[in-house]
């Protein structure tokens, strides 16, 4: 029988570098049911590494804890957040939660098919852990510390060693993700990556819901290289993935690469505002885009289902592909705009997609 919520005893720290701990402080304020503690790197004057804190982290866990949450200090928490994490963590009791996922991962392709079958939980499939905010079960959390004493190399990092760390155990995140990323200046070199934002930020999903079946297949725009990519199931590859060019993956499937193109022209001929696409993102990158959620489709038809538009939290997912995708290359200001745009393409290249599936596999 799966716990209620009011059987979950949830401990939670907040993890800083000195430098932030205001912020962190700030952020246990805003949220009291909570009653965060904060932690900080204990070593701050050291070459920059979260898995310091994290060790820390992981192991502050009181003994009459179900459960324990990890926020990092950028985080941003829905309103009524304690009694959504509760309900989360109740709903997949021996699991582990990550409550945010950003908008460029492979695992946001896994929340945005998840939402357009109507499941209420996706799979991680990314080669970390996502760990912005993060809940265990307690015994695995206080594991954590020896694991990453034994094994962890000087210059890992907290979410890899975490992903290593929990390889037997189910890694899920919810579609509707109550927590975003505030994206300050980042103290590990991360700003290369442009803003990390939620994949799908929403206040309400239901966590008794199902989780999205096993993916064989996960759709990715590789945003350091700006290219569509499939990433393939492979056990024989290093982390149990294979990466392949998409127009590759899309033409094992049947699917020509002339037509993924075709479609791209019509949409466009029936699309809003084709020039302010066109002064924003170039020829190049929207065809890159387009396929990135073409594949989408492939992959959704394929795991069971046609895309329903009109399932809670869809909006909110496809809307933050182009602007995780492009978040490199798209001025930061105008992120917001291309995702409006975008979504129309996106949209249509999900759907043409599915239908392309279709036809494919029943021969036509």
């Amino acid at each position: 029988m799966t716990p209620h919520r009011s059987d979950v005893r949830l401990s939670t720290v907040i993890m800083a570098h000195p430098r932030r701990r205001a912020a962190a402080e700030a952020l246990g304020r805003a949220h009291p049911a909570l009653a965060a503690r904060v932690v900080t790197d204990p070593e701050p004057q050291g070459p920059p590494s979260a898995l310091r804190t994290a060790r820390l982290a992981w192991r502050s866990v009181p003994a009459d804890a179900t459960h324990h949450l990890v926020l990092q200090d950028d985080a941003v928490l829905s309103p009524h957040f304690a009694d959504t994490v509760a309900a989360l963590a109740a709903a997949r009791p021996g699991d582990s939660v990550s409550l945010f996922t950003e908008w460029g991962s492979r695992t946001a392709n896994a929340v945005r098919a998840a939402a357009l079958l109507g499941h209420a939980w996706a799979p991680v499939v990314d080669d970390y852990l996502p760990s912005v905010a993060l809940v265990l079960p307690a015994e695995l959390a206080r594991g954590f510390e020896e694991y990453a004493t034994a094994k962890a190399a000087p210059d890992a990092t907290d979410d890899v060693t975490l992903l290593d760390y929990l390889h037997d155990v189910d890694r899920v995140v919810p579609v509707a993700g109550p927590v975003d990323h505030a994206n300050p200046p980042s103290l590990v070199g991360n700003d290369v990556m442009g803003p990390r934002s939620a994949a799908c930020l929403a206040t309400t999903g239901d966590p008794a819901g199902s989780v999205l079946p096993a993916m064989r297949a996960v759709p990715y725009f590789c945003w350091w290289e700006q290219l569509a990519v499939v990433y393939l199931r492979d056990p024989a590859s290093p982390d149990g993935w294979r990466r392949v060019p998409a127009e590759e993956a899309l033409e094992a499937r049947g699917i020509a690469r002339e037509r993924v193109v075709a479609s791209l022209r019509t949409a466009l001929e029936s699309v809003p505002h084709r020039e302010s696409i066109h002064d924003r993102v170039s020829d190049v990158l929207l065809a890159e885009v387009w396929t990135t959620a073409y594949a989408l489709g492939v992959v959704t038809r394929d795991l069971g289902g046609f895309p329903d538009l009109g399932r809670p939290a869809v909006r909110e997912a496809l809307a933050t592909l182009a602007p995780g995708a492009l978040r490199r290359v798209v001025p930061v200001r105008w992120l917001p705009r291309v995702g409006e745009l975008l979504y129309p393409l996106v949209t249509a290249a999900v759907l043409r997609g599915a239908a392309d599936a279709e036809a494919a596999g029943s021969g036509s």
